[in-house]
C-alpha cells in the first residue's frame, strides 16, 4: 500500500447515501487501507432524493478539494445528479491538489470533465455503499477492494503502461492509447456540452446498468453519429447489467464494433456487477485482441 494514502474524505453528488451502509464502508475503507476516513454526506435526501440541492453538494466537494490534508476523495454512491453541478466543481483546484478521485457510474460525467481539464489522478473503482460497505460479506467486493488496492501499488511504483487482457475478441488487433473507462449512460449525456473531453485517439471501455438493450443501441448509435466510435483507437465492452432484453446485446455490440478501426473484445469485468476491475482514468493501455 502506498504511503501516498493517509487520509481520505468522502462524497456525495449523487443520491444521498443510505447512512448505515456509508459508516459501514467508510470502517471498511479505513481498515482496509490502513487510511483515516473522514465523511462529508447529507444521508437525508432532498424531496428529489439527492444528497443535497445542488449548491450544497458542490460546495461540501469544494471544501474536501481545499483541505490539504486528503489524498484521495472516494464517492459514497452514484445515481444522479452529477451533471446538474459539473460547472459548479472547481475541477483547476482537483488538478492543483494532486488528490486521488474514485467512483464510477454518475461520477463517472466528473470523471470525464476531470481529464479534459488535466487531471490524471483519477479512478474508476469501487464507492463506499455498493462496494466498500460489502467487502466482509462479499468475496466479489473483497476481491475488488483487493484489485484496488493492487492498483494503487503499482501507480506508486511507477508503472505506467497496462495490458488489457482480451476476453471475447469481436475485432482483432492491437492498440496502445489513454484508455478512458467510463459510463455510457453519463458520456453520451456530455455529447455537445463543454465539458466532454476529445476523446480521439483513445480506447473506451463503456459500461452500464438498467439499460434496456434499444436503450443501449440508441446511445451507441448517438456515438457513431457523432462521430466518436470511428475516431477511437479501440473499444471495450464491459459488463450491461440488469438489462431488459438483454439477449439481444451480443448482436448489438457487435455491430458497433465494425465502426472501430481498431480490436474490440466483449464481457471485460468492468461495471456494476463485482468483481469490476479498477482503472486508472487516462493511463496508458495496450489492447491486444486475438
Amino acid at each position: 500500500m502506498s504511503d501516498a494514502i493517509r487520509k481520505i474524505g468522502v462524497f456525495a453528488l449523487s443520491n444521498a447515501p443510505d447512512a448505515g451502509l456509508l459508516e459501514k464502508g467508510c470502517a471498511n475503507l479505513a481498515d482496509f487501507l490502513h487510511a483515516e476516513v473522514v465523511c462529508d454526506c447529507q444521508t437525508t435526501p432532498d424531496p428529489r432524493k439527492m444528497a443535497g440541492d445542488d449548491c450544497s453538494r458542490a460546495r461540501r466537494f469544494n471544501e474536501l478539494l481545499a483541505d490539504d490534508s486528503l489524498d484521495m476523495l472516494v464517492a459514497a454512491r452514484g445515481g444522479y445528479g452529477v451533471t446538474r453541478i459539473l460547472d459548479k466543481i472547481d475541477v483547476a483546484a482537483l488538478h492543483r491538489s494532486g488528490k486521488w478521485l474514485c467512483g464510477y457510474s454518475d461520477v463517472s460525467a466528473l470523471l470525464l470533465y476531470a481529464w479534459k481539464n488535466g487531471c490524471t489522478r483519477l479512478i474508476h473503482g469501487p464507492m463506499i455503499c455498493s462496494g466498500w460497505a460489502n467487502i466482509r460479506e462479499s468475496k466479489e467486493c473483497l476481491r475488488e477492494a483487493e484489485l484496488f488496492r493492487k492498483l494503487l501499488e503499482d501507480v506508486s511504483d511507477g508503472n505506467g503502461n497496462m495490458r488489457l487482457e482480451s476476453t471475447m475478441t469481436l475485432k482483432r488487433g492491437c492498440a496502445t492509447a489513454p484508455l478512458i473507462p467510463t459510463n455510457l449512460t453519463m458520456l453520451n449525456s456530455l455529447v455537445g456540452t463543454t465539458f466532454l473531453p476529445e476523446l480521439s485517439g483513445t480506447i473506451i471501455a463503456l459500461e452500464d446498468v438498467n439499460e434496456p438493450a434499444h436503450s443501449i443501441d440508441r446511445k451507441l448509435n448517438q456515438l457513431r453519429q457523432c462521430g466518436i466510435l470511428g475516431a477511437l483507437k479501440g473499444l471495450v465492452f464491459g459488463h450491461f447489467t440488469d438489462a431488459d432484453d438483454g439477449s439481444y446485446i451480443p448482436e448489438i455490440l457487435n455491430e458497433y464494433a465494425d465502426c472501430i478501426d481498431g480490436p474490440v473484445i466483449i464481457d471485460y469485468p468492468l461495471g456494476h456487477d463485482h468483481p469490476s476491475t479498477p482503472l486508472v482514468f487516462g493511463r496508458n493501455c495496450t489492447l491486444e485482441a486475438n
